[in-house]
């Protein structure tokens, strides 16, 4: 096996439903579905990405902040995150929409539609950026304070990081 074990983590999202015959009702979960053919101009590509942005910052916050894992030095990883998930976002639609081969503007010729590469250069960010954040479930139990430094002078930020 190549790189680093897999560390089990307890899954902390999942509701879990009651056995059948005990009389408890199963929860509503309810996940808004996406909109699949979100209408794409790329003139208002600025004002769209940053709508979607700044949902998706909300969003990451409340739950890195329900985690307890929410600290004023993600704010970049944050927006990374938060930017590189309105990119995607809009670069699938605009495929969806339009597929994954198109005709090139002048030639009329079918090509790979360069949104498709975007969407995929995206989702590598978003994915590197939630995974620095402790997001994924896999990546949770890694998601921690920094270690105690060892042999160096103590610190006044080793005292507000709970260093020792």
């Amino acid at each position: 096996m190549r790189g680093r074990k897999p560390n089990p983590t307890p899954v902390s999202n999942v509701v879990p439903l009651p056995v059948q015959g005990q009389g408890l009702e199963i929860p509503e979960i309810e996940i808004s579905e996406p909109n699949w053919l979100l209408t794409v101009n790329v003139k208002q590509w600025g004002q769209r990405r940053a709508k979607i942005a700044s949902e998706r910052w909300k969003t990451l916050t409340q739950s890195l902040a329900r985690k307890g894992l929410l600290d004023v030095d993600n704010d970049v990883l944050i927006e990374m995150a938060a930017g590189a998930y309105a990119d995607w976002k809009l670069a699938e639609a605009h495929v969806a929409r339009y597929g994954v081969m198109i005709q090139a503007p002048k030639t009329k010729v079918m090509m790979h539609n360069p949104y498709k590469a975007i969407a995929d250069a995206a989702m590598k960010r978003v994915m590197a950026a939630e995974r620095e954040l402790g997001i994924p479930p896999t990546e949770r139990g890694r998601a921690e304070k920094a270690p105690p430094r060892s042999g160096r002078k103590k610190r006044a930020a080793d005292d507000y990081l709970g260093n020792k």
